[in-house]
């Protein structure tokens, strides 16, 4: 094993209370929890729905922050441990989030990857997942994808994963939920194993009671107070209930007034020495965190589809609505006629026929940037916002943000950089827009790379794949009415709006490659907008990269309280 120290690991709670904000005013969930839990016992919080069982789990586990009291484990307080001990803390909420496309053999050895110290040679560490599969029991299916295991082998997955770190503390959230009598059973009595065998401590918030006679004692919870703590038989008899549903049925006025105090000991306790496995840098872990995003990436079927039909189809949309009227700009031209009369009117029709060929390449010029705007959009809108939930485990047990971020842009940029220069060659060669090619494809790159990161931002930022999705349709759609190159808006809000915008820049910087030739002087000839030059348009997008990515680290790193 990993952890192999001869320590009296303790739970330690005294006067535990958590207070939350809502619209009526601060709402008390815990009030003046005292308890205690041994090294190597297997525990259970049982109490009605409501009662704060799950709110009492996440504080033991540190995964929310009381308001007041003291909490220790192993006499560390559980700020300190899980900023020194990150993997020491074994937590699994109801439901444990995973990618469904890998199979237990490869989420196993991730897990691993990213755990694990480099220290640990090769063969300790197969020996050791050897000997998790071993305890989990999940060899029988270790070669399936997760997304076809039945729900009790999701949940020897989801602890075996948890046990890779070797935690001394387990602490599981309705774990035996939705498992059938049987699978039950089997779960409580491998708990029960679990912790004589290895010296785990291991709480369980639990409704089923069938099977609970397996655990050292009971926590029971009623209206946010500990009301009782101690083996499951004596639980009846401390109020005199027939049953346990009459017990459950009691409101707040019929247990007494004062609050049920475990035995603590008078003094608080101190770190005992606490050897664990620390989980590697960020460095190391990036290219492990590569491999898995290749291999998601790979098996993503759906989502190769969509890339490859956007880039496919979107340079041909561009070149259909240019198809009429591309012979007309390149024959654009206004000779010296001698004839004042002729003159006239040619100047008239050149007059007419400019305004109309500089609408359609400052049109063209915008369509594009859109299109790829909109392609940088789905590249970034979902990428870690349907991670969320492995996200959140994954950065409880040491997770390096700044390399999770890493990588996320890597995949962007290699999209990105696809997309925008296919665009640019296609449209070069099917229209025959002049400019510098490779100007011309470096500001498609950057300008698809920054709506790309930002989107990656607001991925980062929300709770769920559509909210992040639907906000980065509206961040699109706000691109061509605030970028003030198509519809005209005041002065003072387009210098407001347009450093904001990247696809002004990216429309602003491809016609500025025209410079030199006559395009340029038509679309001049037609707007008074703006166009900044080709330096400061790559210096403002890489700008917006730039805030992306560390909006992106920002939002990966703090943790999320929003819905």
């Amino acid at each position: 094993m990993i952890a192999d120290a001869e320590l009296q690991d303790v739970i330690f709670a005294r006067n535990v209370s958590l207070r939350v904000p809502t619209d009526h005013g601060m709402v008390s969930l815990l009030s003046g929890i005292n308890l205690s839990v041994g090294k190597g016992q297997f525990v259970a919080i049982i109490g009605p729905s409501g009662c704060g069982k799950s709110t009492l789990l996440n504080v033991l586990a540190g995964i929310v922050q009381p308001t007041e009291g003291q909490l220790f484990l192993a006499g560390y307080e559980v700020v300190r441990l899980k900023a020194q001990y990150p993997l020491a803390i074994g937590y699994l909420p109801q439901f444990a989030a995973f990618h469904e496309d890998l199979t237990i053999r490869e989420i196993l050895n991730f897990a691993v990857a990213l755990r694990l110290p480099r220290l640990v040679d090769r063969q300790k560490r197969r020996s050791w997942l050897d000997y998790i599969i071993e305890l989990a029991r999940i060899e029988s299916f270790l070669d399936q994808p997760y997304r076809t295991l039945s729900g009790g082998q999701m949940r020897r997955v989801a602890l075996a994963e948890e046990l890779i770190g070797d935690p001394p503390f387990l602490f599981l959230d309705e774990l035996t939920s939705g498992l059938d009598p049987h699978s039950e059973r089997e779960m409580m009595i491998w708990l029960d194993e679990l912790a004589a065998k290895t010296g785990k401590t291991i709480v369980l918030v639990t409704h089923a009671l069938n099977n609970i006679h397996f655990c050292d004692g009971v926590i029971f919870m009623s209206h946010g107070r500990l009301r009782f703590q101690g083996d499951y038989s004596s639980l009846l008899c401390q109020y005199a209930a027939a049953d346990i549903e009459t017990l459950y049925a009691k409101t707040e006025d019929d247990f007494p007034s004062e609050p049920f105090v475990a035995e603590l000991p008078d003094v608080l306790p101190t770190p005992q020495p606490l050897q664990t496995a620390r989980p590697p840098g960020g460095l190391v872990q990036i290219p492990t965190l590569l491999r898995r995003q290749w291999l998601l990436l790979a098996r993503d079927r759906g989502q190769l589809f969509l890339q490859l039909t956007l880039v496919l189809t979107f340079p041909i949309l561009v070149a259909i609505f240019a198809y009429r009227g591309l012979p007309q700009v390149r024959n654009l031209s206004l000779g010296i006629e001698t004839n004042v009369v002729r003159t006239l009117m040619e100047q008239l029709l050149y007059l007419k026929e400019s305004f109309h060929a500089a609408s359609l390449i400052s049109g063209l010029a915008m369509f594009q940037v859109i299109l790829l705007t909109l392609m940088g959009a789905n590249n970034g809108s979902r990428e870690i916002a349907k991670e969320r939930g492995i996200l959140d485990k994954e950065r409880r047990v040491g997770l390096s943000p700044w390399a999770y971020t890493a990588v996320k842009f890597i995949q962007v940029s290699l999209f990105s950089a696809i997309q925008a220069w296919w665009m640019t060659w296609f449209v070069k060669s099917i229209c025959g827009f002049p400019g510098d090619f490779a100007v011309q494809g470096g500001m498609f790159f950057v300008s698809t790379l920054a709506m790309s990161a930002i989107c990656l931002a607001i991925s980062a930022y929300s709770r769920s794949a559509e909210r992040a999705s639907l906000l980065a349709i509206y961040l699109v759609g706000l691109q061509l009415p605030l970028s003030g190159a198509v519809l005209a808006l005041p002065e003072g809000v387009s210098w407001i709006t347009r450093p904001l915008i990247s696809a002004y820049w990216g429309w602003s910087g491809y016609l500025k490659s025209f410079e030199t030739f006559r395009q340029y002087d038509i679309v001049k000839q037609a707007t008074d907008t703006y166009l900044a030059s080709i330096p400061l348009v790559f210096l403002v997008l890489i700008l917006h990269i730039s805030f992306g990515f560390i909006a992106t680290s920002f939002f990966v790193s703090r943790k999320a309280k929003r819905s």
